[in-house]
């Protein structure tokens, strides 16, 4: 990065002027230079590689009396407009091209928004992982999975209010869910942080059928090949493989058809949301990397509040699901909630520092200012048209 010296030689450089003052640096002190150095990293506005894309400033136009919540689930309509998951009142809306908001439902539904896909028949699901801690006040409500018409009739709610548990008829905190192929939602379960009384375990990804029966349930907690440790963002390629956010354990994980482990990925950083596009182009959002967040036990960085997957830049990397290759780059922005369209448009959700984005909230819209070079796309031609029909 131009003018930012390596983490090598500035933690060098703090402890090289220490020497020189005859003073000796206590190891705590050492790791505490480190990691600041760390957090600096992550945390930069900056970058050398290919950034193709523009905010678009003040949209959408938040309605007059609605307040911004943090903006969690994304549905291009490949027009330019977005179905959006909000944990704010209400909660889903739909917002068309120009940035305004066309319709509005799910009040008093959930207790904490997350996740979000439209299946074949156009029905929204839109998952409510609970509370990430303690609160009396939400007892009863929460980790549950609904089904809504697109007109907004709540047509089915999954697991059982107030209940978190690794079950045939119950979640431990719906995170993501994503349509397969064939129809049947795939949901990730398992949020961390989360409630002392909730299965501290058990993370796993579940099959269902559309009609919301339980067809099976896949993985465990755990850093291995087909474990998870907060799995927060599904995606589907042409191919039908699924790609995971495994968001604790730093990675994508990719499964085939059969949800079979197939490979896993590391450089595109501790990843919150994940989409991929008809041409395979692969966008990853990563909102946590050097930030201090609890976690599992079983995490790269173990269980207690630290930096996370620390000195990797936060923002938004785009690349390819065919071969993995890593092409461009949105520094200045730590979304959790992500989609892309495919004319161009990147959506991200913001669940911080929603008053500071040029945005004028907490849904950002960046619009792509060149075509990705030939060398960014190994080939269309077998790419499915662009999905049409999302608009109300």
């Amino acid at each position: 990065m131009t003018g930012i010296p390596s983490l090598p030689s500035r933690v060098a450089a703090l402890l090289a002027g220490a020497a020189l003052a005859s003073v000796p640096v206590p190891a705590q002190a050492q790791d505490e230079a480190a990691q600041k150095v760390l957090s600096e990293l992550s945390a930069r506005a900056e970058t050398t590689m290919s950034s193709p894309f523009e905010l678009q400033e003040n949209w959408p136009a938040l309605p007059e009396g609605m307040e911004w919540g943090a903006a969690i689930g994304i549905i291009p309509d490949n027009t330019g407009g977005a179905w959006m998951l909000f944990r704010s009142e209400p909660p889903i809306n739909y917002i068309d091209a120009q940035g305004n908001f066309t319709k509005s439902f799910g009040e008093g539904v959930f207790v904490q928004a997350h996740g979000f896909c439209m299946d074949h028949d156009g029905n929204l699901w839109a998952g409510d992982s609970g509370p990430f801690g303690d609160d009396p006040s939400t007892a009863g409500r929460g980790f549950q999975l609904h089904k809504f018409s697109p007109d907004g009739e709540l047509l089915m709610s999954l697991g059982k209010a107030g209940v978190s548990r690794a079950g045939e008829d119950t979640f431990i905190g719906p995170t993501a869910c994503a349509v397969a192929p064939n129809g049947d939602i795939v949901v990730a379960d398992g949020h961390w942080p989360r409630p002392s009384n909730a299965q501290q375990d058990g993370d796993r990804l579940v099959q269902l059928r559309p009609d919301g029966t339980f067809v099976r349930a896949v993985g465990r907690l755990g850093s291995g090949p087909g474990e998870f440790a907060g799995p927060h963002a599904l995606a589907f390629d042409s191919a039908g493989r699924l790609f995971v956010a495994d968001r604790s354990n730093n990675r994508i994980q990719i499964f085939d058809e059969n949800l079979e482990f197939v490979d896993e990925w590391r450089h595109f950083g501790r990843p919150s949301g994940i989409t991929i596009l008809d041409d395979g182009t692969l966008v990853v959002s990563d909102s946590e990397s050097g930030l201090a967040i609890p976690g599992p036990s079983t995490a790269p960085e173990g269980a207690d509040a630290v930096p996370r997957n620390p000195g990797w830049q936060r923002g938004i990397r785009i690349g390819s699901a065919r071969d993995g290759s890593l092409r461009e780059f949105i520094p200045g922005t730590s979304p959790e909630g992500l989609a892309a369209d495919n004319i161009g448009n990147i959506f991200a959700g913001l669940t911080v520092g929603c008053s500071a984005s040029p945005s004028g909230g907490c849904l950002q819209k960046w619009v792509r200012t060149t075509p990705p070079s030939a060398a960014a796309d190994a080939s269309t031609a077998d790419s499915a048209a662009a999905r049409e029909g999302n608009s109300p």
